[in-house]
């Protein structure tokens, strides 16, 4: 993009010009002045895109509802309020005026479990920025549903209602798959704000055999004597009665549903094993002090899809929380 207009410093207005001359020149600068902007707009974005880096560029507004819905023609939004905690990044087909539904459907093309990697930086303020992993796409009327993890971020929340962004993508090769028995980073996320809660609500997949949960430093507000709780998702829902106590004993199983131990005092990791069967079991031992995960039989066919932590009460303030997946022997 290149500037056409206001170029010509003889056809600028000047108080040394008569009054028609000065008031034709005059009305050709107001005429020419909204196409300048518009090319000065153009060239900026294009300047942010060769900083930022990327196979090419896609300008988003942002819009800070998280609901599994059209975000509207130009928009993306992501699935959690708290945006590098976010699973899903939901695109309207239409950016900048285009319609990039091709493109977009071209995104998972790769055979790697990672498909690309995605950078969105804020036009104009490129101190605002988040990087994400993608790993799978959904195709629903008007717009795409991207799964991705959250690899970094310039904060826990860049973003603000109607910034306007620029979406870079990179597509990975079909090479350099991690070996059978490899441990993947699938999501990380730093808390350095209060929130209510940490969502992963489709992290889980048939490409892993068991997945590790990984907690440092785990802070929040509340009653000392309070927990942390952890709840499984189950096509993408949290069920909120899995973190009931019953008196299932550890370590049982059953093709019928899922079944977690019986209350565990943890102390460091969890891990979720047998992904791709009809049950689950949690084999959990290692989380901070006041971490527990609470057992219960759940009574559904599925795998389940991901999952959410929340304090009992008060806000998680502080911590990092990574999942990892160990991929299939098979």
């Amino acid at each position: 993009m290149t500037i056409t207009v206001l170029l010509d410093p003889t056809q600028m207005p000047d108080q040394s010009q008569d009054q028609l001359d000065f008031d034709n020149k005059m009305s050709g600068l107001m005429r020419d002045l909204p196409t300048f902007g518009a090319q000065i707009n153009a060239i900026e974005q294009a300047l942010s895109a060769m900083a930022a880096g990327g196979a090419y560029a896609l300008p988003y507004v942002f819009d800070t509802a998280t609901a599994d819905a059209d975000p509207g023609a130009g928009k993306l939004r992501l699935s959690s309020a708290t945006q590098n905690a976010a699973t899903v990044m939901r695109l309207d087909l239409i950016a900048g005026g285009q319609d990039y539904t091709t493109l977009l459907d071209t995104m998972d093309s790769s055979t790697s479990v990672i498909k690309g990697s995605i950078r969105l930086v804020k036009q104009g303020d490129l101190s605002k920025w988040m990087t994400f992993d993608l790993t799978a796409r959904a195709t629903p009327s008007g717009y795409r549903n991207l799964s991705v993890v959250c690899t970094d971020s310039s904060s826990a929340s860049p973003f603000v209602k109607d910034d306007p962004l620029l979406l870079f993508f990179q597509r990975s090769g079909d090479k350099g798959e991690i070996g059978a028995s490899g441990m993947v980073p699938l999501a990380s996320v730093t808390i350095s704000s209060p929130v209510a809660s940490i969502d992963y609500l489709n992290v889980f997949s048939p490409l892993y055999d068991k997945y590790t949960i990984e907690i440092q430093g785990l802070t929040k507000t509340g009653s000392i004597n309070s927990h942390s709780l952890l709840q499984l998702a189950f096509g993408g829902v949290v069920n909120s009665s899995s973190y009931s106590c019953t008196s299932v004993p550890t370590g049982s199983s059953s093709t019928a549903g899922l079944i977690i131990g019986s209350e565990v005092q943890l102390t460091t990791t969890a891990e979720i094993r047998n992904v791709n069967g009809t049950y689950k079991t949690m084999v959990a031992d290692g989380f901070p002090a006041g971490f527990r995960i609470f057992g219960a039989y759940i009574s559904v066919a599925a795998p389940a899809s991901g999952f959410r932590i929340i304090p009992d009460s008060g806000n998680f303030t502080a911590g990092i929380i990574r999942v990892f997946g160990h991929r299939n022997n098979s």
